[in-house]
């Protein structure tokens, strides 16, 4: 369920990403990373006021976005 709401965001389906989002959220209310595809999803849209919300929500139940690291190998 985690990375279908970013598969949704990359082909356009905002409402289904949208409602596999919420889904995401009751069987792991713990884990940010739906939180961050869904906010990913309303910011590409231009929807900044769900954006924000999302976020916010994220602050409520203490949640950060994960940092992320990359290797390069020069």
């Amino acid at each position: 369920w985690a990375v279908f709401p970013g598969a949704c965001r990359i082909h356009g389906d905002i409402e289904r990403g949208a409602h596999v989002a919420e889904h995401a959220f009751e069987l792991d209310p713990e884990n940010a990373m739906p939180y961050v595809l869904l906010s990913n999803i309303y910011a590409a849209t231009g929807r900044w006021d769900e954006t924000v919300n999302v976020r916010e929500a994220m602050e409520r139940r203490g949640l950060k976005k994960q940092t992320g690291c990359s290797w390069i190998e020069v």
